[in-house]
């Protein structure tokens, strides 16, 4: 039986800066590899050493030099693991390797300057043999899945749920029941046998907790199984709504929970009630739910259509949230006080 850690879009920054929270944090790169480095922790525990990275590990096509440094180092320093990564569409100018990507550099450096290697990057589709078992990379937009192999892709399938929770319902894409393993999308989660083992941090507040990575166990297409690892990243994003001084009890109190206030016009809350946090990175304002849900989801990955019912997104929501019940239920009177406010007017 083969193993591997199966872990999803990095988003290093790229030469703008921009990527892995760079609005909020100074050192932003440094967080990304110290989340990466959680998992490699979980492999040694478990004497797993190969680790599959499905793509999107810049933020946009050039990597920044500090996201080079740092990942270069990390691979350096993690030699008794071998790297398998594959470009997502972040990391790509077009739909070929030959326009440029953010893996160019490593690329050049590992296939020249070692005999021995301890990253593998796929630009283009492959099949090999790891551990006794075959293994298809493919590189985005790539989808020609071996049947009888673990493929790893960087796509949306049919029916897969994007970070709204809408499902991907277009005829051209793939519904194959191949056995995968993506990327691409943020949020974990499984259609048929295609799995998306989401980001190991939030990349906006538009995401949810909890995040995760994948223990996968492969024997054949008929004896595998691909777990879902629970992962507690260093920093948080939390949206809090302030509809009155009562809920200021709802904000975290600590530098690694990152907040932004959704501020309800009209509410007996003003900026002096919590400037107390340092940890409110954002600020925004409502009137109406409309105006609340585009807050709530406004940051969430463009260039994906979003029609969605208020209520559905905020059961949804509400249920992925890794808190306690009784801030559950805090959430959901805020909303019932909003909505009751709304419909008052």
């Amino acid at each position: 039986m083969a193993e591997f850690l199966g872990v999803g879009d990095l988003h290093l920054t790229d030469s703008s800066g921009s990527g892995g929270l760079s609005k909020y944090l100074d050192e932003p790169d440094h967080m990304v590899i110290d989340e990466f480095s959680k998992v490699l922790e979980y492999g040694r525990k478990r004497g797993i050493s190969k680790v599959i990275q499905y793509g999107d590990v810049c933020q946009n096509p050039r990597m920044s030099y500090d996201a080079m440094l740092k990942l270069s180092k990390f691979l350096a320093s993690n030699r008794d693991f071998e790297f398998y990564f594959i470009l997502g569409n972040h990391d790509m100018y077009g739909e070929t390797p030959d326009t440029g990507h953010s893996m160019e550099v490593l690329s050049l450096f590992y296939s020249n300057l070692y005999s021995k290697q301890n990253v593998k990057i796929y630009t283009r589709p492959k099949t090999v043999e790891l551990d006794g078992v075959s293994v298809r990379f493919l590189p985005y937009p790539h989808q020609s899945f071996d049947k009888q192999a673990l493929n790893v892709f960087h796509k949306e399938v049919r029916g897969a749920k994007n970070d709204h929770g809408r499902p991907f319902d277009s005829e051209e894409l793939t519904a194959s029941k191949a056995v995968v393993c993506a990327g691409h999308l943020h949020t974990a989660h499984r259609v048929r046998n295609t799995y998306y083992s989401g980001t190991l941090y939030q990349t906006n507040f538009g995401e949810s907790l909890p995040k995760f990575f994948h223990h996968i166990e492969f024997n054949s297409v008929d004896d595998f199984e691909i777990k879902q690892v629970k992962h507690d990243p260093k920093y948080k994003l939390h949206n809090i709504i302030l509809q009155s001084r009562e809920d200021l009890s709802l904000i975290p109190d600590s530098a690694t929970d990152l907040v932004k206030i959704v501020v309800q016009d009209g509410a007996d809350v003003s900026k002096s009630d919590y400037a107390k946090y340092t940890n409110i990175v954002e600020e925004k304002n409502f009137k109406t739910k409309e105006d609340l849900a585009e807050v709530l989801t406004e940051d969430l990955a463009e260039g994906h259509e979003v029609q969605f019912k208020v209520s559905d997104f905020f059961e949804a929501w509400i249920q992925s949230l890794d808190v306690e019940e009784q801030m559950r239920s805090q959430i959901v009177e805020v909303r019932r006080r909003v909505l009751n406010t709304v419909k008052t007017r």
